[in-house]
């Protein structure tokens, strides 16, 4: 760079999700001496990672041809820009920088074949590289850096194990950052807070929700280690604040939340420091590309970082990489449409633990596991990771059912539009069986579902105005409606006449909908929106036992083998049984904590 004017410049920077960074830039002699982050920021996070190490790798290279971070280039790419309207106002022209930043891309595609046997498919999980610039070793590998790997990592840790921990990010906290609190029963905060419920009334009610179709020993585990499991968080400084039933949607006052409503600010930053603290290794922006199989048993992983491919020798491995959510191919293998779908799941969540699992013969749950998925309208706004909250198009409102109707693509009804109540999950479990699914409200309903949210009316206007995806319609009768979409007129006419008619009497002859939700359609303007998947976590995948040892078809061990968190979640099938809120996260704590344990007595029994 030069012939830049000398001075301090202070800039804004566009991070994610609409969040800022206020930065202050330091020109001297024509050269960018220092680029200051002027927001107090989360020790560890993303927000660290993005804004120290690419203003070292500007100041360095006196350019803005540098690399992202791996899962956090829409951050980088804003510093970039804000760091280039720097360069103008300092007299300087873009064209003599490259501006655009090369992404290092660590994920891995999904292996496809039309091999039966799932193990051959990923076969290629098994590679190893042509070429190996460093070679580790250690006791324990853990894969992933979520909630469940630095649960593993502290554990093993605490029990002395020689521990190496991997993320293909930039920073820790994977997918995990944005839960908001973790289950427990029993705990010192419940009897401070004068709440009381039983174990077994819990236990019994999730294999009830669950159709008994899992082994309920994992639930008997998971509840039973879940008071212990949050009294060793606050003892490593983990911040909880209160405990409640998560806005009314819990059947038990379980739900603990982290301060500041996330675990990237109650949880993360502390099992990380905690972690550094008892001498754990990070190796960040390295991603597993396959695994080491050899006598019939797992001894390490080969994987690529910025600078080439790695071999990491281990006693015993836990792979912790949070699930299949963002993978397309494997969403479908499991039956959901990925269709117009928007992710509100990391990117980095691609199977990648699940497929090295499938390559050395692991149990396939894949089909049999469950997806945090609901409902969106293309139309309206849908930008980010958290649209799961927003007031209008979230996983809480208007695509989430009520007092509105879903039809199917033949105009008939699907479901009882109101069947959220009994678990968020199940806004999109009746959509999974159709070709395509719509909902149909007025201008009355639309208004009730928004009360309270600013310039509502201003944005369902737009929303119809842009029509993204061709996926909200207005009509001032139900015939136009059915055309917008090419539903059969007098099929959705029929509908709808049933319908008011059922609100009218207060009682649904077809669904048996609650009377309070049960709110006639009989003045326009009628809209009609397609909803589409919105997919927030990948839930299991790999069979493991109780000890969270990986087992094959035949319920033998893998040696060496540990799986989880997210790729990990036998007690589950088909739904996750959100009624009993925070036990994913429950689980990814106790499921960490207790691979590691185990792993130590797998390690001990190999000297």
């Amino acid at each position: 760079m030069y012939n830049l004017k000398s001075g301090k410049y202070s800039v804004i920077a566009q991070e994610y999700e609409d969040e800022t960074m206020p930065l202050e830039v330091e020109i001297k002699n024509s050269k960018i001496t220092k680029i200051i982050p002027k927001k107090e920021m989360i020790p560890g996070g993303l927000e660290e990672t993005v804004f120290t190490k690419i203003p070292n790798e500007i100041i360095k290279k006196q350019s803005l041809d540098v690399d992202a971070i791996s899962g956090a280039t829409h951050s980088a790419n804003g510093l970039i820009d804000a760091i280039g309207k720097v360069i103008q106002r300092a007299g300087g022209t873009l064209h003599e920088h490259q501006t655009e930043i090369q992404s290092k891309n660590l994920s891995t595609n999904v292996r496809q074949t039309n091999l039966k046997n799932i193990r051959s498919r990923y076969s290629s999980w098994q590679t190893k590289p042509s070429k190996i610039i460093k070679e580790y070793s250690t006791d324990l590998l853990i894969v992933g850096a979520g909630i469940s790997g630095l649960a593993a990592g502290v554990q093993a840790r605490q029990l002395g194990l020689k521990t190496i921990i991997i993320d293909k990010n930039g920073f820790v906290a994977g997918n995990g950052g944005g839960v908001e609190g973790i289950f427990g029963i029993n705990t010192k905060m419940q009897q401070e807070a004068g709440i009381h419920a039983k174990k077994e009334d819990i236990i019994a009610k999730e294999a009830e929700l669950g159709q008994y179709r899992a082994d309920g020993s994992f639930w008997v585990d998971l509840v039973n280690n879940s008071a212990a499991n949050i009294e060793w968080l606050l003892s490593l400084g983990v911040q909880l604040t209160t405990v409640d039933d998560y806005h009314g949607t819990c059947m038990f006052p379980t739900f603990h939340w982290f301060k500041g409503g996330f675990a990237s600010v109650g949880y993360v930053p502390f099992m990380k420091k905690e972690a550094d603290k008892l001498g754990a290794k990070f190796l960040l922006e390295t991603s597993a590309i396959s695994i080491i199989f050899d006598q019939g048993k797992v001894k390490g992983i080969y994987a690529k970082t910025p600078n080439g491919d790695i071999k990491i020798n281990a006693k015993a491995t836990i792979l912790s990489t949070g699930g299949v959510g963002h993978n397309p191919d494997l969403l479908e293998e499991q039956g959901w449409s990925t269709k117009n779908i928007h992710y509100c799941s990391m990117p980095s969540n691609t199977g990648d633990g699940y497929q090295m699992a499938m390559s050395v013969g692991a149990k396939d749950m894949l089909k049999e596991s469950p997806e945090f998925m609901m409902n969106y309208i293309q139309a309206f706004p849908h930008k980010g990771v958290h649209l799961y909250l927003d007031p209008i198009n979230g996983f809480m409102a208007l695509p989430s059912g009520g007092p509105v109707v879903f039809v199917n693509q033949d105009g008939r009804r699907i479901v009882n539009e109101n069947v959220k109540k009994y678990n968020l999950l199940y806004q999109r479990m009746a959509i999974k069986a159709t070709k395509v699914t719509y909902e149909i409200f007025n201008q009355s309903i639309f208004d009730k579902l928004t009360e309270g949210v600013e310039n509502a009316d201003q944005i369902l206007e737009e929303a119809v105005r842009n029509n993204e995806g061709q996926s909200l319609f207005k009509a001032s009768k139900f015939s136009d409606l059915a055309k917008s979409v090419g539903i059969t007129e007098n099929t959705l006419k029929q509908t709808m006449k049933d319908y008011n008619s059922f609100c009218q009497s207060g009682h649904d002859l077809e669904f048996n909908k609650d009377k309070d939700m049960l709110i006639p359609m009989e003045e326009g303007p009628y809209y009609i929106a397609r909803l589409d998947p919105s997919n927030l976590i990948g839930v299991g995948g790999i069979g493991s036992n109780r000890k969270f040892e990986v087992i094959t078809e035949n319920f033998e061990k893998i040696p060496g083998l540990y799986v989880a968190g997210m790729d990990s979640t036998m007690q589950y099938r088909d739904v996750y049984t959100i009624t009993l809120g925070g036990s994913a996260c429950a689980h990814n704590v106790n499921s960490g904590r207790h691979a590691a344990m185990n792993a130590k007595n797998y390690i001990d029994s190999l000297k």
